[in-house]
Parts: C-alpha cells; structure tokens; sequence
C-alpha cells in the first residue's frame, strides 16, 4: 500500500486463472498460500457463495493455519474474531450469539489436529474448489433482445446464467466444444464445434470483450497443456516439493514423537507427584491415626488401671461385705434365739403380769371390802364414842376391842397396797425392755 495525498493505496492480489484440481496443479507452498489467501477473502466477503455448514468447515482449517493445533489452555477466552472467519450473510441468517459461533468452529476444529499450516491450507482449498461459485469470473452481458445475463469464464470453459442467479448454469459450452470466439466492438461471437448456431452477446463496452477473449484464451491454453505430458521443468519441481513435503512430514513426525514424549513424560509426572503427594497425604493420616493410637492406648491403660483398682476395691468392699454377711449371720441367729427367749420370758411375764393383774384385782376388791369394814367399824365406833362421851362413863385403863381390831385393818391395807405398786413396777419395767427388743430386732 502506498499513499496519494490523503488517500491509501490499496494494492489486493487477484487471481487470474484457477486450476482444476488445487492438490494436482498447484506445486510450491508460496502459490498454495496465495490462493488460500485470495479464496478465503471471497468467501468472507460473500463474493463467493458458501453454505454455513461449509463456511464453518472452512472457518476451522483457517484456525488451524493460523493457530496451529486447539488448545484449551491457550484459547479458553473468546479469541476468535467471527467476523473475519464467517460470511456476514451467515452470520446474520442464523443469528446465534458469538460464543455459539465459537463453539462450533472449536467443534470442527478439533479434528484437525496434527495437521500443518500447508495442510490446512490445502484442505481449504480441496473444499472451497467444490463451491459453484469457485474459479468462475463473472461479467455482465446482454442477449439479442437486450436481456441481462451472466456470463462465466472458468478453467473448464464458459457458462451462461440468469442475470438473479449465479449459481446454476444455463447454457454451458466446454473448451473441448469451443471452436472460435472472437468479438468485434461490443459483439461476442462463440462458435461450437457440434454444428449449432453461433452464440452472440453484446457488453456494454469493447474493453469488457478485449477482457473477457484474452481471458477465454489463456483458460484455454492452461486445459489443453494440463492433458499433455508434463515438461521435465514441471516434473523437477513436482519433485523437489515432494521431497520437501517429506522432508517436512518427517520432520512432523519426529516432533510429533517428541511432543508424545514430552507429553507422556509429563503425564507420568504429574501422576507420580499425584501418587507422592498421596503418600505424603497417607503418611500425615498414618501419623494422625498413630497419635491417636498412642493416645487412646494410653487412655485405656488408665482405664485399666482405674479398672483394676476398682476391681481390688469392689473385691476387698466384697470380701468385708461377706465377712459382715457371715458376722451378721452369727449374730442372726444369736439375735433368734436371744428373741426366742426374750419372747419366751416376754409371754411368761406377760402371764404373770396378768395373773398379777387378776390378784391385784381380787386384792383391790378384797382391800374395798375391807376399807369398807373399816369404814362401817370407824363409823361404829364414832358413834359408841359419841355415846360413852355423853354418858362420861368411859375409863382410860381399859383398851378398846373395836380400836385394836381397826388399827390391825389399816395396817393390813397398806401393806396391800405397797406390795401391789412394787409389782406394777416390775411388770412396767419388763414390758418396756421386751418391747425396746422388739423394736430393735
């Protein structure tokens, strides 16, 4: 590019004749780029029709040629520039957003791995010759009646089409069926060699014809000199880039072992610093569950410990507890037979205090009885003496009969009485041992 004033020079490679068969005809990698580089321009820009599912494929191998192999760690963001991989007609047909985009080329990309720069090119171009828009120079020209059509010049001869559609080929005319074309001013004349009537159009001006026959006759000459026998100068080269192609290819490969290895290599390396850093993990659990050990084993042997003392203790607390079993067994039956005769003299007591009882009864009745004497003689006698004192015939020799018989009565009683009160204090003082012993048992 240069400059003009303020205006850019845009200088942009056009290709002037296309081969047939891109893997056949075309030799050095300096040409193979250069029409890699003109067709992918025409197909971005739509120049050359191209199906999405196609323009996806072909979007893939430009990654590949200019990426080289995907790799996820490299282009894990959005690098891709869609727009300069996809026609915009694609990509506003189907209106997916730009990481979908992504996704598929990344998709087809992936099966391109290994493949070189040439390679990939290559493969673009085996896929883009099949287009029907592919190799063909297009120019307007009119029919006799003054109707637009497309006229088509390929390596394979010249086509005819409808002036809305370049697609499909109207009339076709191989170079093996041309036999002379020639123009005068704006009139083109092609004459077939099967005998059928000339085809005359007109273009709008006699450059365009100078254009189109100079264009007609070297597509011509190429597809009569690719049926001939190749010169030894084309030979020598399809040759060397043979050699070069294998030189290249081996080269490939043995970078390719080498990258395996490096792969490999790697990969045995991370997994033995896994399997490491999984015995380091295993050897700090061993450790933790050792301690463990150690400090649950130590806890059990102070449970033991504990166990045994309390075991010593329980066996001693036992053995007092059946010394005192076997002590208050002995003294059980001490305490049985010590009942049986406090029982024993409890009942004979028991009879006696209530045969006592049935006496002191029988002597209190007696004992009443003979207070009343007592009293009936007492009052006798009061009554004699209140007689005798009237009288004043009374003496103090002679001693009364009734007084002595009184006197020996009141004595009696009270010894009665004495004796009695002795024995309800033995009696009280039994019952209250007996029961004391009860209670106690």
């Amino acid at each position: 590019s240069g400059h003009y004033g303020r205006d850019p020079w845009r200088f942009r490679f056009k290709v002037k004749l296309y081969p047939e068969d891109v893997a056949y005809n075309i030799i050095q990698d300096v040409t193979l780029r250069l029409f890699y580089m003109e067709i992918k321009d025409l197909v971005i820009t739509d120049e050359v029709y191209c199906p999405p599912e196609t323009s996806v494929l072909l979007a893939s191998y430009c990654c590949q040629e200019k990426f080289g192999d995907f790799d996820p760690e490299i282009y894990h963001t959005s690098l891709l520039d869609i727009d300069g991989l996809l026609p915009v007609r694609v990509i506003q047909q189907h209106r997916l957003t730009h990481s979908q985009w992504e996704e598929k080329i990344v998709d087809c990309w992936l099966e391109h791995k290994d493949q070189l720069r040439e390679e990939a090119m290559l493969s673009f171009l085996k896929i883009a010759q099949d287009l029907d828009m592919y190799g063909v120079n297009y120019f307007e020209i009119y029919n006799r009646k003054g109707s637009k059509l497309w006229l088509g010049i390929d390596a394979l001869g010249i086509n005819i089409y409808h002036f809305n559609d370049k697609l499909a080929p109207q009339i076709g005319f191989p170079w093996s069926e041309i036999n002379n074309i020639s123009y005068s001013d704006k009139r083109f004349t092609i004459q077939t060699a099967n005998k059928s009537p000339d085809f005359v159009f007109l273009t709008s001006k006699s450059r365009i014809n100078k254009t189109i026959l100079d264009l007609c006759i070297r597509n011509h000459e190429l597809y009569i000199a690719r049926r001939k026998p190749e010169s030894p100068e084309v030979q020598q080269m399809k040759m060397q880039q043979i050699a070069e192609r294998k030189e290249r290819n081996d080269e490939r490969m043995r970078l390719k072992k080498e990258r395996e290895a490096r792969i490999a290599a790697e990969h045995n390396q991370r997994v033995l610093e896994q399997k490491l850093m999984v015995i380091e993990q295993e050897q700090q659990a061993s450790k933790k569950a050792l301690l463990l050990y150690q400090a649950r084993s130590n806890e059990l042997e102070r449970k033991i410990h504990d166990s045994e003392e309390q075991f010593r203790r329980l066996k001693t607390q036992r053995e007092n507890a059946e010394q005192e079993m076997s002590q208050m067994e002995v003294q059980l039956s001490t305490h049985k037979e010590e009942k049986e005769e406090l029982r024993e003299q409890y009942e004979s007591k028991e009879a006696f205090a209530m045969k006592t009882a049935i006496e002191v009864e029988q002597m209190q009745l007696k004992s009443e009885k003979l207070r009343k004497e007592y009293d009936n003689l007492q009052k006798k006698y009061s009554e004699e003496a209140l007689s005798r004192s009237m009288t004043g015939s009374v003496t103090s020799e002679n001693s009364d009969p009734m007084e002595d018989t009184c006197s020996d009565g009141q004595d009696f009683i009270t010894e009665i009485e004495g004796n009695r009160s002795e024995e309800n204090r033995d009696l009280e003082t039994t019952r209250d041992t007996l029961l004391h012993k009860k209670l106690k048992d």
